[in-house]
């Protein structure tokens, strides 16, 4: 999707009528936590949808799609919501995460197909490396290096991968360099030939835009239609690629290997192999509740449940063509849980009071000193929540408490009157130093802070935190990696705008759907509201750009079912063209 912005937004708020409440009726204290909350923020009672699912904050995937999204979707049909409604909320009682699926016996098949596919192809990537670090070198002998060694199934991972594709290109730069220093025209030439047909068969088409590439740099041509030509042949694969990968069969996924090895060589074989393998052993398919339910009117043909999937919503991805799949809705999930329904009810409670009277208290940012211009590493987080820190404190009347070092706020009373914090890294470990205010927000970057809710043996941050009366945060149900966290002042740089809703500000900041995210809280919560920050934020700079983005309340989506049926069709005759059937 194209990420849309407005020069001088006039800016409407969520609306209740956009909004289903989901309670879990086997589950003591889920229908009033989502009666006490529709009555607080006037959403009607026809939008709470009872579920009959398992008490357990964790279950299966079979359980959630029977349980959970076929109820949901049945339920907003029915009352005629399903191109209305943008925000459910999950309450105490719903389940927290889903577990990954298990394969099939077909796509246990394909699973060894796809093994022995990167197997061959990281062989043979190998053996092109060595010729052409051979032309790079002008060695008379190419002698296999140690990393040629016959590779094992558990040797070859994503980064190992990537590692040899690396190594690959940049033996291409080296063998391009030293041919430019060859004296001899003839003998430049037969090796121009040589690296050539080697650089076509590790990158396929997209190879030839690599040697054109260097043509146009070496000769100062531009050779615009040619590059133009390929550049468009190769997203005319991409997309037929994907849909073969989103649609598997036996005739597809053969005709998707010939696609793949024509336009992007044995690399682009290596890294589709890789793709199929991540998907048909549902590796990091385990997420949370809430994540998948973004995907509410996706189903597996557009939204695999292996790995985590970009978020179409992310304010600050680069622009990019409108995809297919992006035409189906995104649905906006925040959650009303918590150790007790009585804790619940009061952060409910604790939001409200603090729209009508302020959010008050002081702003506690945990950094550890690090920096780093490499985006997304520990360093650029860090650096982040210290631009955050000077932000606030320019810019709003918080106090403003900064720890900058290794040291942690950690002592019982070191941190009393908290508004906002936002911190790392001590893994699953509370550190009881903090006293929360009425609407207070936080999060503390570090894995598995919300693996339970409820359990009263659980010592990660969004448990704890809660028990002690935070309002509003957020954390991951297992291993989510750090860019699965909102930067600090992408998520509260929105937040303090008083233009976006809780839910919105997480949406527009996060990068990945189906993934391990939860966010706790008031999907409507907005605190900030008619305080005037918006302009300091935007002279701050802390959100990139001159404007602001169009809040997800405001955007004009389509009916889910007509666009997925139509979608559908569209695949259906692509593969009928391609006289590839239904998928055995």
């Amino acid at each position: 999707m194209v990420m849309a912005f407005l020069q001088e937004p006039a800016f409407a708020e969520m609306s209740p009528n956009q909004i289903v409440i989901v309670s879990n009726e086997n589950s003591h204290g889920s229908d009033s936590v989502a009666r006490h909350y529709a009555q607080q923020r006037g959403i009607p009672a026809s939008h709470i949808l009872e579920l009959d699912t398992s008490t357990k904050e964790t279950i299966s995937r079979e359980e959630y799609e029977q349980a959970i999204v076929q109820p949901i979707q049945t339920a907003l049909k029915a009352k005629n919501l399903a191109s209305k409604v943008r925000v459910i909320v999950t309450t105490y009682g719903i389940p927290l995460r889903v577990r990954a699926p298990r394969p099939s016996s077909q796509e246990k098949i394909w699973l060894e197909d796809a093994k022995a596919w990167r197997k061959s192809s990281v062989e043979f990537l190998q053996e092109l490396k060595n010729d052409i670090e051979h032309i790079a070198t002008q060695e008379s002998q190419s002698v296999p290096s140690q990393s040629s060694a016959q590779p094992s199934d558990s040797t070859i991972d994503q980064r190992a991968i990537a590692s040899l594709i690396q190594r690959v290109n940049q033996a291409i730069q080296e063998a391009y360099h030293r041919l430019e220093q060859l004296e001899d025209a003839n003998s430049r030439k037969a090796h121009d030939l040589v690296l050539g047909r080697a650089i076509q068969r590790v990158n396929g088409l997209a190879g030839k835009v690599q040697i054109l590439q260097h043509l146009s740099e070496k000769t100062a041509t531009l050779m615009g239609a040619p590059l133009t030509n390929i550049r468009a042949q190769l997203r005319s694969a991409e997309h037929l690629v994907s849909l073969l990968l989103d649609v598997p069969s036996d005739k597809g996924r053969e005709r998707a290997y010939q696609v793949v090895q024509k336009h992007f060589g044995v690399s682009g074989v290596l890294r589709f192999a890789n793709q199929e393998i991540q998907r048909f052993s549902f590796a990091s398919a385990d997420a949370s509740v809430d994540s998948e339910l973004s995907l509410l009117w996706w189903d597996r043909t557009f939204a695999h449940p292996s790995g985590k999937i970009p978020n179409p919503l992310y304010a600050w991805y680069p622009v990019r063509a409108q995809e297919p799949s992006l035409s189906l809705p995104v649905m906006l999930v925040s959650r009303l849980d918590g150790p007790s329904p009585n804790l619940v009810k009061q952060m409910i409670d604790h939001a409200i009071l603090a729209e009508q009277e302020g959010l008050k208290g002081n702003a506690y940012f945990d950094a550890r000193g690090m920096d780093s211009d490499q985006p997304l590493s520990y360093g650029h987080y860090d650096r982040d929540i210290r631009r955050l820190s000077n932000a606030v404190q320019k810019n709003s009347s918080y106090p403003v408490i900064l720890e900058n070092t290794q040291k942690r706020f950690s002592q019982s009373g070191e941190a009393p009157g908290v508004a906002l914090y936002v911190g790392w890294y001590r893994l699953r470990h509370y550190e009881d130093a903090f006293s929360f205010n009425p609407g207070s927000i936080g999060y503390h970057i570090a894995s598995g802070e919300a693996v339970s809710l409820r359990d009263p043996m659980e010592r990660g941050w969004c448990k704890n935190a809660l028990e002690r009366g935070i309002t509003a945060t957020l954390g991951p149900i297992g291993e989510p990696y750090l860019d699965a966290f909102p930067l600090p002042t992408e998520f509260f740089g929105l937040l303090l705008t008083g233009h976006y809703s809780l839910v919105e500000a997480f949406y527009l900041s996060t990068r990945h759907m189906s993934w391990q995210m939860v966010l706790v809280g008031d999907p409507l919560y907005n605190p900030w509201r008619g305080r005037t920050l918006a302009h300091k934020v935007k002279e701050s700079g802390i959100l990139r750009g001159q404007t602001f983005p169009v809040p997800p309340s405001e955007r004009i989506i389509s009916d889910p079912l007509q666009a997925r049926k139509k979608l559908q069709e569209e695949r259906r005759q692509v593969l009928s063209k391609l006289s590839i059937g239904k998928r055995r």
